[in-house]
């Protein structure tokens, strides 16, 4: 029998947040910063957490401070400035080959851990398969999905052809879409993939019921 897949919740806070003009890692929301808030939906589900960073960021010792706190690991990325996809490759790196992560945007502050669950149910690592839900409008969330060990060739070969976006992955590897319908019996499912990027966008957040 095999043995059950583990799985890293891979927090990526490499961004560059030039929208918001300031590291909305570190934005709160009833006092409790937007990290803290995702890392604290994944650590119930995921077997370990990792937070993957750009190595120039100023805010080096206070990640490293969360981490410590948090007992988790923290990842230079191999790529900043590369967008979201390197951060996932810096995250896979760190798996065994037959285990995998669960991507996740450092600005969702209504994630959950029953959706992170579901999502967690839904992969089967064995079998290979990306697990990448969609919002209500049918867009992919893929820094809310769970990518297996196995993809990470493909991962390379992306980013070394220069292209960087997440999805394109989906086209080069199998890959499972998770339809809204699916979730949205979830707890405020509307709002679990609300990301911030800019001014306005966090003030919306903060000001939205808590769930």
């Amino acid at each position: 029998m095999n043995r059950r897949a583990k799985i890293i919740g891979a927090i990526q806070a490499g961004g560059r947040s030039s929208r918001m003009h300031s590291d909305k890692a570190w934005l709160e929301i009833d006092g409790r910063t937007l990290i803290e808030r995702v890392i604290a939906a994944a650590s119930p589900v995921a077997d370990s957490v990792a937070v993957v960073i750009d190595p120039a960021t100023p805010n080096r010792k206070r990640y490293e401070i969360l981490c410590k706190r948090w007992d988790a690991l923290l990842l230079d990325d191999l790529h900043p400035g590369e967008g979201p996809l390197a951060g996932i490759e810096t995250a896979l790196n760190v798996c065994d080959e037959s285990d995998g992560i669960l991507a996740l945007a450092c600005d969702l502050p209504h994630i959950t851990s029953e959706l992170l669950e579901f999502l967690r149910q839904k992969a089967d690592l064995h079998r290979s398969e990306i697990i990448v839900p969609c919002d209500r409008s049918g867009r992919v969330q893929p820094l809310a999905a769970v990518y297996p060990a196995a993809c990470l060739g493909e991962v390379r070969k992306l980013l070394v052809a220069g292209r960087r976006r997440a999805d394109l992955l989906f086209e080069c590897f199998p890959t499972r879409f998770i339809a809204f319908s699916e979730i949205e019996h979830l707890n405020a499912s509307d709002l679990l993939f609300t990301n911030l990027n800019t001014p306005g966008d966090y003030l919306a957040a903060c000001s939205q019921r808590e769930i």
